[in-house]
């Protein structure tokens, strides 16, 4: 009903590929909404084998770049990038359905 920060046109779901347009292991697929998905949870996920190390530092890269580009990351989905708040989007632009 309130939709998402993507119908404001204020958000990206991306990753990272390699120079052959691989993209890098995260752990999980695009779009995966379990907890090993979750960026809060790297760490627990990490010790207990469920994430490697590689895969948490390529999260880490992509946050990283995204955050030096100015947008924001969430803790639930480590491929969604917000470049507003709701609130900003809402305010500055349309509804998009």
């Amino acid at each position: 009903a309130k939709g998402s920060i993507h119908n404001f046109g204020c958000a990206v779901d991306l990753t990272i590929a390699d120079e052959n347009g691989k993209p890098l292991d995260m752990g999980t697929i695009f779009d995966f909404f379990g907890v090993s998905a979750e960026p809060r949870r790297e760490a627990e996920m990490l010790k207990s084998g469920k994430l490697s190390r590689q895969q948490v530092e390529n999260r880490k890269l992509l946050r990283r770049v995204m955050l030096k580009a100015g947008f924001t990351s969430i803790q639930t989905e480590w491929w969604h990038f917000n470049a507003l708040s709701r609130a900003k989007a809402k305010a500055k632009y349309g509804f998009i359905e």
